[in-house]
């Protein structure tokens, strides 16, 4: 999680408060609340940035895919117990 430190104008502030008081929300809530808004919007309309790989990780990727298609993996109900016992 990441955190962020906004300076906002007077202006900004009520409108962003008055806009989130109607659903009983706080400055800080709203901000989440228009932020998560704004990303789902963003998501929806597929503009998700793609991030290349390194090969070393491509092939480290494409490995583990062959190994789960012949069956070598397994499936872990528990994780932390899982680590636990490694």
């Amino acid at each position: 999680m990441n955190k962020v430190q906004l300076s906002l104008t007077d202006e900004e502030t009520a409108i962003l408060a008055s806009y989130g008081s109607q659903f009983g929300y706080s400055l800080p809530k709203t901000l989440r609340f228009v932020i998560s808004k704004a990303a789902e919007k963003f998501i929806r309309e597929g503009t998700i940035p793609v991030f290349e790989m390194s090969d070393k990780i491509e092939q480290t990727g494409l490995k583990a895919l062959k190994e789960h298609q012949a069956g070598k993996t397994i499936a872990v109900d528990d994780i932390d117990t899982f680590f636990d016992n490694l």
